[in-house]
Parts: structure tokens; sequence; C-alpha cells
């Protein structure tokens, strides 16, 4: 699909709404934002959304990577195709930042086909009682993971347009997904299924639901986002998703001794 800065928006402000639900700390730098969690990742302890003009790209920069090590963490820059001045992507080689990670924020055609569901599987909205289960399942045994999801369950209670599903099978809790809603935007996140349980039409089960539940809801645009040209975007693809734009990671390089 041709690119439209006012979908992009949408589904950037919809993650960082989830972002910080995770436990994410989001400062304003006036021109650009910084992300700083207790993950170990860089996608979460980044600088993000530049817009400002190329002039004071390097004070911003240099004022971000400082709030980034003060939580000792290492200069990491995302950008989209939103983000202003175009020159960003030069200036971050110029010091040293290579781009890694690139992600693609898919959006569901209005065309799309319904997807087929398992009617073995039953769909369940998690409660506050389903937390932990839900958590364990969706960190599949990586601690911080686990952390983040139950933080994001707990904010969630007192926070409109959060919806967790688990996925049952025999009555046994087995996938998962959380939906988030504002507005009109649907933003789909923690989608995954126990290893043992994959391929039977699970998480597809789990999708077709989130998106019948968001349709009903009047959303128009409905969102995720996954490692671009990985076997996950294939499948939402078939599933009826297509790329609205990508975003790259940029990290410091760090020369090997």
């Amino acid at each position: 699909m041709a690119f439209d800065p006012g979908i992009a928006r949408r589904m950037l402000h919809n993650n960082r709404l989830r972002v910080a639900l995770g436990g994410s700390d989001i400062y304003d730098l006036r021109g650009a934002i910084a992300l700083t969690s207790d993950a170990p990742i860089p996608a979460l302890n980044c600088l993000a959304e530049f817009n400002t003009r190329p002039a004071h790209v390097e004070a911003l920069l240099d004022i971000g990577f400082a709030l980034l090590r003060a939580f000792d963490r290492d200069p990491a820059v995302e950008v989209t195709p939103l983000d202003r001045p175009r020159s960003l992507p030069k200036q971050l080689a110029r010091r040293r930042l290579v781009r890694t990670e690139k992600r693609a924020w898919m959006v569901l055609r209005r065309d799309a086909a319904e997807i087929p569901v398992n009617t073995a599987v039953e769909v369940r909205i998690a409660g506050p009682e389903d937390a932990r289960e839900f958590a364990r399942l969706h960190a599949s045994g990586t601690a911080w993971v686990r952390r983040l999801s139950l933080h994001s369950q707990m904010a969630a209670n007192d926070t409109s347009g959060n919806t967790f599903y688990l996925g049952c099978l025999d009555g046994e809790p087995v996938a998962t997904l959380h939906m988030l809603i504002d507005g009109t935007t649907a933003g789909i996140y923690a989608v995954g299924t126990q290893r043992a349980h994959r391929r039977k039409g699970i998480s597809s089960t789990l999708m077709a639901r989130a998106i019948a539940d968001a349709r009903a809801a009047g959303c128009d645009v409905i969102s995720l986002s996954t490692a671009a040209n990985a076997y996950a975007e294939r499948l939402y693809a078939k599933h009826g998703f297509e790329r609205a734009f990508t975003s790259d990671l940029w990290i410091l390089h760090q020369p090997v001794t």
C-alpha cells in the first residue's frame, strides 16, 4: 500500500500507548522522545519521533544519548518515514550508529477475507485473575517479558481499550493476544502460542476474534508490527495484513577488540 502519514501516526501512537503500559518511561525532548525501560532491548531504550530542523538534531542526540547512558543504555534510535529531518540517518552514521533491525508495520486490508478458525479452540477474555498465566505463556520463559506483561495487565485495569485474550484447548490456556483500541485504531500485540501447540490455527483463531471485536468497536485501522521479511510477516500477509511502512533501529557500533 502507498505510505499514508496519517495512518502511520495512528499506528505509532497506539504502539506508544502499549509501550507505556509495559512500564516504559517516555521523555519529551522537544523535537524527539526518549524511551527507557527495564527491558534489556534497544527498541525500548532509544530515541524516536524526531520532528525538528537539521540544525537542532545534534543537540537532541547529545541530550538523548546522555539520558540513555544515565540508565546504563547504549545510544539507539528508531527511524520511521515520519522522522524529520530526512538527513537523520546520515547524522546517525557519522556518530558510528549502524542500522540493525528492520520492523514491518502492517495494517489489515479493508477487503481482507475472514481468517479461518479452529473450532476446537475456546477464546477466553483474560481477567485480572489470569494475569500470571497470560504473562507466563507470553514470556515463554523470558523473565523480563513476564515482568513487562504483568505490568501491562495491571496498568490496563485502570485504562480503557485493552483486551487480553487466551486461546484454550480442552480448557488449558496455550496462546495469547493483546489488543489495544484507542479511538478508531486497534493495535494487536503479544501474539504467541506454546511451542507444542503451534501450527494448529490457535493464534489465527485469536486473531480472527480480535479483528471481529475491533470492527464491532468501529475501528477502521487494525494494525500490528513484526520483524520485516520474517516468517511472521508472511503469515500475517496471508491473514490480510499488508505493510504500511517500515522502521529501522540504529544502535552504536561496538568495534571488536
